[in-house]
């Protein structure tokens, strides 16, 4: 099977296809999670933005993807490009390898061209997913590819994916979940107005910041 390529736009014939995979999941995550999205209207019709959420759980780019109005390009963990069919289907929705034990300079430049292509280009800045359900710290990735990228933020919280599967129990739990959008963060005035080392830090900062307020609306 020939390995499927990450694209930055699509067709008509591809968005019909998306669509109906969106609808597909939307029925299962309401059905088994009663999901509510919250501010769904805030995320920008157009243009190239990085949507920035705490992580609680592996779902939580299939959830937030398949209730976005727009393409959204999340980074996955290598090992499931290691399966021709898995690796075909995943990069099909979007999304594109990421080595979590180095420097992926690789991945890193993905980010940028899916930007450049104003893209919306989902990111989890804690970089690992949340043990307590807690928002943690972001890592100074985020702040970088804004600013060289020149795209703004949109903040967003997630509850109760954390609680689909609780250890040390060996069966799935069927959690209410929470999505909320929060206010598009202007990263270009942050850069305009520090020196780099100092805007990726006040970037980062806001950022958490912001998905800290937001999912304290929806605990």
């Amino acid at each position: 099977m020939t390995a499927q390529k990450l694209k930055y736009s699509h067709d008509k014939a591809y968005r019909i296809i998306y669509w109906m995979i969106q609808h597909f999941l939307r029925g299962i995550f309401r059905s088994l999670y009663r999901v509510t999205i919250i501010d769904r209207h805030k995320i920008p019709k157009q243009g190239r933005f990085i949507m920035c959420c705490n992580h609680l759980s592996y779902v939580d780019p299939v959830i937030i993807a398949s209730y976005s109005p727009r393409y959204t390009y999340f980074m996955a963990k290598e090992e499931l490009f290691s399966v021709s069919f898995l690796s075909n289907l995943v990069t099909y929705l979007n999304a594109f390898p990421l080595n979590r034990n180095a420097m992926d300079r690789k991945s890193f430049k993905t980010s940028l061209n899916i930007l450049k292509y104003n893209n919306i280009l989902g990111l989890f800045p804690e970089g690992s997913r949340s043990e307590d359900g807690t928002v943690g710290e972001g890592k100074k990735g985020i702040g970088l590819i804004s600013i060289l990228s020149d795209a703004p933020i949109i903040p967003i919280a997630i509850s109760g994916s954390n609680k689909i599967i609780q250890k040390p129990h060996k069966r799935a739990y069927f959690p209410k979940i929470k999505v909320i959008i929060g206010d598009v963060i202007d990263t270009k005035k942050i850069a305009a107005e520090n020196d780099r080392r100092d805007a990726i830090q006040l970037i980062v900062s806001e950022t958490m910041k912001s998905i800290k307020k937001l999912h304290s609306k929806i605990l």
